[in-house]
């Protein structure tokens, strides 16, 4: 199926399940940092940074679709581009964005 085909409550269902996957990738994060565990950078790689910021509505939620942090680090923006399919921009001909966050947006594990 085409992205351009997905009915309004398609696209809302495909923002919620972006939304769950945040949420479980919160949980992961807060779990490792609680148990004191030192990841390797490998381990820290295969989790990875996806983002976590929230873009502003509609719809809601509206989450970044950034899969991982590409930065030079710190305060310096993530050049990543993604394809928002949920966006308000989204069938006006320019779904894709540059992510624009920081490093301290993304999910740190």
């Amino acid at each position: 199926m085409d992205s351009n085909d997905r009915t309004n409550a398609q696209s809302r269902t495909l923002a919620e399940v972006g939304a769950q996957l945040v949420q479980a990738r919160r949980k992961a994060a807060g779990l490792v940092h609680a148990s004191g565990a030192d990841l390797s950078p490998q381990e820290r790689d295969w989790f990875g940074r996806p983002c976590l910021a929230e873009l502003d509505p509609p719809p809601t939620p509206h989450l970044c679709g950034c899969g991982d942090y590409r930065g030079s680090g710190g305060e310096e923006p993530c050049l990543n581009s993604w394809t928002d399919f949920t966006g308000p921009d989204f069938g006006t001909g320019s779904p894709t964005r540059i992510c624009e966050h920081t490093e301290f947006e993304h999910a740190q594990i």
